[in-house]
């Protein structure tokens, strides 16, 4: 293919991912989920005025009541840069996360190309990568998971250009590139320095180990101001500790505290969940347990790849340098998860592996491609075909059934219920939402950002406080359909104004008006 087409057929790949992954938002996931809404709301707070919800004139991280240890900037900061620009909403919020999704996609497409310089190659990586289902879900969340992505694939464009006689602009890109990288999600304060190892490798194999430096400097010169709040703020790696492993903190020091997280549990404990990490159900047939992770119909990569990443793997085992590094990439992945966390509730923090497998899996095409043999051959571009139309099926479920089976796990139509009365707030009285819903006061504080004339901060009722208590007639209050409130506001003679379903017509919750 000549350049003038492959830049063309580029920019239609562009432009077709554009469109699968930058489009619906605020349609699916069906609802936004607490973190979402955090995120946002600081987001919404630097747009508006600077500072974080605490008043800190651009934090580098963002302290809450409910995460102390502080909320990863680079999202939030991005998404602060897209409100002003779009007004405050649920397709506003995920923008900026489906955007990196699409950055992922079209630096993979330039990485293969360098690597292979074989344009079919290069698309078909971009192919991959757009059409598997982990990083299509996570690219339509309002979360940080996916921001280090492209600097990990960033360093990885830096080495691959390295050669026998690494260039220092090359080394301090790639470097620099890890360190933007730490910023972008908290499982990076892991993987960024074990990367920067693996570059350490690849100029040890060259004898130009002490060239290195120029990576180190990239790599702290970008982590300045992380040194500086953290020097301003000593307790923040306790306060991650204790988010993340409660009940095994002291309190004593930062370092003890730490040494004791690491120590616990067995290496064969921490093995196993390595090994169960790549377990191929998870990575080509089902996904992760949780359904904001997963739609369960499909796993983390195309099925295909199931065959490309083993023919991959063995075209790599014997290699040496940039493709050993790719390799040792695929296989650290969930060093985050084994350290940090369970494996059933954290496996997200391991996404690290998306590029490192489809660039494997890339090897194992180019390798069938390869071969003499024409079934091979044929048999490469026919797996290749398969990922499209599994995606179809997918892409179906996840816009359809996807939304129904999963609105639980996204709070319920919460939205729907507050929406409802800040839209038709009392004449009289004051609305009131109930202490019992899980982060009903986080998720008022957002949409009264989007209904003018609604108070910022809801008043939150239970049934302490409505014991022997005289309402205005009119007022009104949300309740989840089957809790305690609402049957103690039924005898109490309110009137159930709006039932709030769910799209396949469950009742979730309540709007209330009192006589």
């Amino acid at each position: 293919m000549k350049v003038r087409g492959f830049h063309l057929a580029v920019a239609l790949l562009g432009a077709a991912v554009v469109a699968l992954y930058a489009t619906r938002l605020g349609f699916a996931p069906i609802y936004l989920i607490h973190d979402e809404v955090n995120f946002s709301l600081q987001a919404a707070s630097v747009a508006q005025t600077g500072r974080d919800l605490n008043g800190r004139l651009l934090p580098v991280y963002f302290s809450e009541p409910e995460f102390t240890a502080g909320r990863d900037p680079m999202m939030i900061y991005a998404t602060a840069a897209a409100l002003q620009l779009l007004p405050l909403s649920e397709s506003a919020v995920r923008t900026p996360a489906a955007l990196v999704g699409v950055l992922n996609i079209l630096l993979v497409v330039w990485l293969v190309r360098l690597l292979f310089n074989d344009a079919r190659l290069a698309l078909a990586a971009g192919v991959m990568l757009a059409l598997s289902p982990g990083h299509f879900i996570h690219s339509r969340l309002a979360l940080s998971v996916l921001f280090p992505l492209p600097f990990v694939i960033a360093w990885l464009v830096a080495m691959s250009r390295l050669g026998d006689d690494p260039s220092r602009r090359s080394l301090f890109a790639g470097g620099a590139a890890l360190g933007l990288g730490v910023y972008g999600y908290l499982a990076s304060m892991v993987m960024m320095p074990v990367y920067l190892g693996l570059t350490a490798l690849m100029l040890a194999e060259r004898r130009r180990l002490t060239q290195l430096r120029w990576s180190a400097a990239g790599f702290a010169v970008v982590l300045i101001p992380i040194v500086l709040w953290t020097l301003a703020h000593p307790e923040r790696f306790s306060d991650l500790l204790r988010a993340y492993r409660p009940g095994e903190v002291a309190g004593e020091s930062t370092m003890g505290d730490a040494a004791r997280v690491l120590s616990q549990g067995t290496w064969r404990a921490k093995l196993s969940v390595w090994w169960v990490y790549f377990d191929p159900d998870y990575l080509f047939l089902s996904g992760d347990s949780s359904l904001t992770n997963s739609t369960r119909q499909a796993g983390l990569f195309p099925i295909a790849l199931g065959i490309f990443l083993p023919i991959g793997f063995w075209r790599l085992v014997r290699s040496r340098g940039f493709e050993r590094l790719v390799l040792i990439g695929l296989v650290a992945a969930p060093l985050a998860v084994v350290l940090t966390g369970v494996l059933h509730l954290h496996r997200y923090r391991g996404l690290f592996v998306l590029p490192f497998g489809v660039l494997v899996a890339t090897y194992g095409l180019a390798a069938m491609w390869a071969s003499p043999k024409r079934l091979w051959r044929f048999a490469g571009t026919a797996l290749l075909v398969t990922i499209p139309l599994q995606f179809a099926g997918f892409y179906r479920d996840y816009f359809g059934p996807y939304r129904e089976r999963t609105s639980q796990w996204y709070g319920g139509n919460l939205r729907g219920a507050l929406v409802e009365v800040m839209r038709h707030p009392p004449a009289a009285g004051q609305a009131y939402v109930s202490r019992a819903i899980p982060y009903a006061d986080i998720y008022w504080r957002f949409y009264s950002q989007t209904v003018p004339g609604t108070p910022a901060v809801p008043s939150l009722l239970d049934l302490e406080s409505i014991s022997g208590r005289t309402f205005v007639a009119g007022s009104k209050a949300v309740t989840a359909v089957d809790e305690p409130l609402a049957e103690a506001l039924d005898r109490g003679g309110w009137r159930r104004e709006v039932i709030v379903t769910e799209p396949a017509g469950t009742p979730t919750f309540v709007v209330f008006r009192s006589p």
